[in-house]
């Protein structure tokens, strides 16, 4: 579970120094703290995909998939599905979810979903205390090449 949570921190920090006038937001009035943590996982989830396999016949948009095949359900596509939300490719933390996909659903939501969203307010607020503006070397931030995870493997940020 830290894995995930880590991502999450990294995400937080990319998509805040890219929309500084939300994070200037959040500096001020930490109650869209949680908002902002579905947002990210909404907008930039951790995980890339879930897959399963089909316990019976199920038809989808038209096609039947059979029993035993495996179906993936691609995360960020997901979260952004323009029948679901408005404006999906738009990062805004004021933004009302409901419910983002991140973490799976009913029997396969993640166990360590809930403790992921405490770690990961817990770690903004004090970024947020510690450090209210910083800047992300972009031309030295790359991307985590993994099959599974979404996330930084570097990150160089410098704080004011």
């Amino acid at each position: 579970g830290n894995e995930t949570t880590a991502r999450l921190i990294g995400w937080l920090v990319a998509l805040l120094a890219r929309h500084p006038d939300q994070r200037a937001e959040l500096v001020e009035d930490r109650s869209l703290i949680a908002n902002t943590i579905e947002e990210t996982l909404r907008f930039e989830p951790t995980c890339r995909a879930i897959d399963r396999y089909v316990a019976k016949d199920v038809e989808v948009h038209g096609r039947v998939v059979p029993e035993g095949r495996a179906m993936i359900l691609l995360l960020a596509s997901a979260n952004r599905d323009e029948r679901r939300w408005t404006d999906g490719d738009r990062y805004d933390i004021h933004r009302t979810i409901g419910r983002q996909l991140t973490f799976g659903v009913g029997v396969h939501h993640c166990l360590g979903a809930a403790l992921a969203r405490l770690e990961g307010g817990i770690a903004l607020d004090e970024i947020l205390t510690r450090f209210p503006t910083w800047e992300v070397d972009w031309d030295n931030a790359a991307l985590a090449s993994t099959s599974t995870m979404r996330g930084w493997e570097t990150l160089p940020v410098s704080v004011s």
